[in-house]
C-alpha cells in the first residue's frame, strides 16, 4: 500500500460509502478466477446451475450470433463444454455486474450503469482477445488459466465508477454521460474531477469498496493502478496484465464503446500504450501496428458479443 493511500484511507472510511449487494455467484466465480488450479467443468457447471438466472442468461449468450452455433444449446453442461469453464466463469462475473443494475433506483443513472458496462465488457473482450492472440485455428478459449484473470481485470478495472453510480447516482451520471462540471471547472483530468464532485476519485472508491467485498489482491491491484504509467514497483506480471488492460480499455473506446470523452481511432493508435503491450506480448504479432489493426478489426466481433446485452438495454426501457 503507497503511503499516498495509506493516508487517503481514513477519508474514504469518512465518506462511508456503500457496497452494493453482490450475488453469490460473483463471490464463487472470483474465487475460481484467484484459484485457477479449481476451475474445472465440473465445478463451474455446479457453480451455474445454483443459479437459475445466470443459467438462462449464459444459455442466451451461447445462442446469440457472435457463437454462431448451428443447433440451440439448452443445458448449461454442454454449454460450459463449448465456451469452456475459463471462458464460463468470465461470463458469469459479468453477467451478475449486469443484474447489480436492478439496485440503481435513478433511471438516468440505471441508463449510465448500463452504458458503464458495454464499456467494462468490451474492454474485457479486448483484453481476453490480447491473451488469446491471432487466430491459430481451434478453440483457444481455455488456453491457459489466466484468460480469466485478464478478462475479469478488463471487466472490473472501473469498478470504482460503478461504486460511484450506486453511491451517488445523479451525480455521476451526469459527470460520465455529460461530463457537465466540465462545463464549470477547467479541469481535463477525470479523477481531478471525481475528487472534487465526491471527495475521492474512481480508482480510490473502486480499491477501497473491492477491498472491503475481499476480491483478490490481483484485482483489487488493477483497479487502483489502471491509470498509472509508472508500475515499475510491480511484479512484471501485473505490469503486463495492467498495461493490457490500459490498451483495451482505450481501444473499447475508440471502437465506440467508452464513457466520457470520446476517442477517435487514430488517437487511440497513436497512444505509447501499444509499444509497451506489444514488447511484452509472445501471442504472435509482428508489430505494435498489427497489433493494433488487430484490434481494430475486432469491431464486427464485438459488436456481436455485446448483442445480448444491447437487447436487455432495451428491453430494461419499455
Amino acid at each position: 500500500m503507497s503511503a499516498a493511500y495509506a493516508t487517503r484511507r481514513p477519508v474514504l472510511s469518512s465518506l462511508e460509502l456503500r457496497c452494493p449487494p453482490l450475488p453469490h455467484t460473483i463471490v464463487e466465480a472470483l474465487d475460481l478466477i484467484d484459484h485457477p488450479q479449481k476451475m474445472d467443468k465440473e465445478t463451474v457447471t455446479q457453480m451455474v446451475a445454483r443459479d437459475p438466472a445466470v443459467a438462462a442468461r449464459l444459455l442466451q449468450n451461447v445462442n446469440s450470433a457472435y457463437y454462431g452455433l448451428k443447433r440451440e444449446v439448452t443445458s448449461v453442461e454442454r454449454a460450459v463444454v463449448l465456451i469452456g469453464p475459463v471462458a464460463v466463469t468470465g461470463v458469469v462475473v459479468g453477467m451478475n455486474m449486469l443484474r447489480l443494475r436492478s439496485v440503481i433506483r435513478d433511471p438516468v443513472a440505471a441508463d449510465a450503469y448500463m452504458r458503464l458496462m458495454k464499456h467494462l465488457l468490451a474492454t474485457a473482450f479486448l483484453v481476453r482477445h490480447l491473451d488469446e492472440g491471432p487466430p491459430r485455428g481451434g478453440s483457444q478459449s481455455d488456453s491457459k488459466p489466466d484468460i480469466g484473470l485478464s478478462f475479469t481485470a478488463g471487466l472490473l478495472h472501473d469498478f470504482g465508477k460503478i461504486i460511484l453510480v450506486y453511491n451517488y447516482a445523479k451525480q455521476a451520471a451526469s459527470l460520465y454521460e455529460e461530463q457537465a462540471l466540465q462545463q464549470q471547472i477547467a479541469e481535463p483530468n477525470l479523477c481531478r474531477l471525481e475528487a472534487l464532485l465526491f471527495g475521492c476519485d474512481h480508482t480510490e472508491a473502486g480499491e477501497f469498496a473491492a477491498g472491503k467485498l475481499n476480491f483478490p489482491d490481483s484485482l483489487v491491484t488493477v483497479i487502483k493502478r489502471h491509470h498509472d504509467s509508472d508500475l515499475s514497483d510491480l511484479p512484471v506480471d501485473m505490469q503486463v496484465l495492467i498495461r493490457k488492460v490500459q490498451a483495451s480499455n482505450l481501444a473499447a473506446s475508440a471502437l465506440g464503446f467508452g464513457m466520457g470523452v470520446p476517442v477517435n481511432w487514430a488517437q487511440c493508435a497513436a497512444n505509447p500504450i501499444w509499444q509497451h503491450v506489444y514488447e511484452a506480448h509472445s501471442s504472435g504479432f509482428d508489430s505494435p501496428d498489427a497489433l493494433v489493426e488487430d484490434l481494430r478489426l475486432q469491431h464486427y466481433h464485438l459488436t456481436a458479443y455485446l448483442e445480448p446485452l444491447t437487447r436487455l438495454a432495451e428491453e430494461a426501457r419499455v
